[in-house]
């Protein structure tokens, strides 16, 4: 597992094409903050959020870099930012249950982070295939 910088490219690609035309006239109507000032904003507050659940798990011993989320955290964690960016309005008929859902199970998701074993944040543990275990004249006693 690897930690990655969670960055706005990753909601762009969680968007569709006329999701992100509304975001960008909605957000110019609006005086203050570029809508990619806005974006950036919303990703550093979503990371946070996500760092934050993290952070909870009594397990975990270490955690990445400031800004990075364990990769397999990054499609959530855009989910939830898109919700943040452009909230639930309407989409094409047939679209709103589908997107409802995935946000419920991204946020089932980022609660499920609290209770994680460490070892899914640990960058350093590396995967192996080999079985782990002890061998005593070839039958495996310890199949972990």
């Amino acid at each position: 597992m690897s930690w990655v910088n969670f960055t706005a490219d990753h909601v762009r690609a969680r968007l569709a094409a006329r999701e992100m035309e509304v975001y960008q006239d909605t957000a110019t109507e609006d005086a203050g903050d570029t809508p990619e000032e806005r974006l950036d904003a919303i990703v550093a507050q979503v990371c946070d959020q996500f760092r934050g659940a993290i952070r909870m798990n009594p397990r975990v011993t270490a955690i990445g870099a400031s800004g990075t989320l364990p990769d397999f955290c990054i499609a959530h964690a855009a989910v939830v930012a898109r919700v943040a960016l452009v909230g639930m309005n309407p989409v094409p008929e047939g679209m709103t249950d589908p997107r409802r859902d995935e946000y419920r199970e991204a946020m089932k998701f980022l609660d499920s982070l609290k209770s994680a074993p460490s070892s899914l944040f640990d960058e350093s543990a590396g995967t192996s295939s080999a079985a782990s275990g002890g061998l005593y004249g070839g039958k495996a006693y310890l199949d972990f």
